[in-house]
Order: structure tokens, then sequence, then C-alpha cells
């Protein structure tokens, strides 16, 4: 048995067996593990509020048989404030989703915990949540190496500083010269503003990531073009936004962020 000490969020916290819980831990040395907290449901078990949804927490593992179990720990951070919000709960949940597909079969990064702190503190205390978790999914995309070609045409490689069209097929855009001009359906016309904040998302450093400012025109062409571009590199539908639009169509149960 060894024992392990880690920072870490809780990016999914689920039921398991009777009274436990089930935890996806992001950690910076050891990537998203899997731990197991027992007794964690119960209201007087130690081990409940470090096995709170999005909560930061210095753990102690041990590992037992290619198994973690979270055996104490403290929390530093539970971030209560974003179950108060319809919005920055979708928000959240949506990027911690991303972030945990992506994170379950990659090597260990530093840079995706450092991502994901930056993210959830953003979306705790900004009045655009649901804009910071598209982008962050980007710039997590971008770290994973599926970046898009936004600084020059994918066809004549010249430089584009105004609106073009974005190629899903070729993961970049395209400049509107004749030569180049897309005629495909899978195209996108991007902004000059929208392709400002695209360039500023994936060359950022992460403390200064989320600092800008947009009008709703390019928040609203960008959020189209990030779910039109993550659903095309994850191969997979997200549907935790859609509680915004249809808050009684959705299954709230992976919204929880407390046992029953």
């Amino acid at each position: 048995m060894t024992r392990i000490c880690s920072k870490g969020f809780v990016m999914a916290s689920f039921p398991y067996r009777d009274r436990d819980r089930m935890l996806h831990i992001l950690t910076p040395d050891h990537g998203l593990i899997s731990a197991s907290a027992r007794g964690a449901c119960s209201v007087k078990s130690k081990l409940r509020p470090l096995a709170n949804l999005f909560s930061l927490c210095n753990y102690e593992f041990y590992y037992h048989k290619e198994r973690f179990y979270v055996d104490d720990g403290e929390v530093i951070e539970a971030f209560l404030g974003i179950s108060e919000s319809l919005e920055h709960l979708a928000a959240a949940s949506h990027a911690a989703e991303v972030f945990r597909d992506l994170t379950r079969n990659s090597p260990p990064d530093s840079r995706y915990f450092n991502l994901w702190a930056y993210t959830i503190y953003e979306i705790s205390q900004s009045e655009r949540p649901v804009l910071i978790s598209r982008l962050s999914t980007l710039r997590l995309l971008a770290e994973a190496g599926y970046a898009p070609h936004i600084d020059s045409c994918s066809v004549c490689q010249r430089p584009v500083s105004d609106e073009a069209d974005f190629s899903f097929r070729t993961s970049g855009i395209i400049c509107g010269r004749r030569s180049c001009e897309s005629t495909s359906e899978d195209s996108l016309k991007l902004s000059a503003g929208t392709l400002a904040l695209l360039k500023h998302t994936l060359t950022a450093p992460f403390s200064r990531l989320f600092r800008f400012s947009v009008v709703d025109e390019v928040e609203e062409n960008a959020s189209q073009f990030l779910d039109l571009y993550l659903h095309e590199k994850m191969e997979k539908e997200y549907t935790k936004l859609d509680l915004l639009e249809h808050p009684f169509d959705i299954d709230l149960s992976e919204l929880r962020r407390d046992c029953d």
C-alpha cells in the first residue's frame, strides 16, 4: 500500500455502493484519477466535504491494488457560489466534462491542472461564465495539440486580419481571395473581433487568458464556432449548456454538488 499526498480538483462526484462516493480528481502530478471516498455520503463523514463537485482540496490517498482511496484531506476552496447560479453551474459542469474527457487517457500534465484552476476561478467570478467555459475548452484542445489554424489562410498561407471563413474540414481559416474561397458547406464566417478573441485565447498566458472585453455580437459568433469546433474534435455532443435554454428537459442528477 502506497500513500500519496496531492492537491486536486473534484471534476465529478457520484454515489458508489452504499454510502461511498466515486470521485474523478484532476491532480497536477498524477493527471485525472478515480478515487473512492468511503462513507462520504454520510452526514458525519470527514470525507464528505472532500467529495463536493469542483472543490479544490489537499488530499491524502492510499493506493492499493491499482486503486486510489481518499483517506483524509482538507478543503482549500469549495467554490460554493457556483451552485447559486444556474448559469454558473451549467458553465462549470460543461467545462468539467470536457476536461474529464480529454485528460482521462492523457499522460499527467500540470498544464491541464493549472488551466482548470484559472478556469473554475474565472467561471465563479465572471459575468460571462458560459463564454469563459467555452473558451477554456478551446485552450484545452490547443494544449493537447488540437489548435485551429487561424493565423493565416490555410490554403495560400497569407496573413488574415479581417473576417474570414473557417473550414472545419481543414481546421483553418480561408481568406477571401477568389483562388482560396471555400465553397464547402462546413465553413463558418468569423468576424475580425471573433478572430482576435480566438487568437488571444490560444496564445495568452494562463494568468491573462480571461482578461478581455467583447461585444455581444462577438460572443455570439465565437460561441457558435466554439461549440462546433468542440464537437468536431471530440466527436461528442455536449449538452450541459442546453440546460440554460431548456431547463425542464435536462437530467439534473449530474449537476448536484452534494450527497443525497
